[in-house]
């Protein structure tokens, strides 16, 4: 059981980072400046941002699954 806690711990910590790592590509899209024709560079935040995202969905299956293993611990038992 001090696995699946472990599991959860390192996923809830996952997500917290994740969310911080995506303000900086947030706001740097967000206060992109927009200079009629000229095309606005916003590949690198762009990219940031989807790994951010990625790495978020992984976190947060990890947490998925871990709550469906200990609801099948506790059917289990009841």
């Amino acid at each position: 059981m001090d696995s699946a806690f472990s599991a959860l711990t390192s996923a809830v910590s996952g997500i917290q980072s994740n969310l911080r790592g995506l303000q900086q590509p947030a706001q740097d899209i967000a206060t992109a400046s927009v200079s009629g024709r000229e095309p606005t560079e916003l590949t690198d935040a762009l990219v940031e941002a989807i790994v951010q995202q990625r790495e978020l969905e992984a976190s947060a299956n990890v947490m998925r699954r871990m709550d469906e293993a200990i609801g099948s611990i506790i059917d289990t038992f009841a």
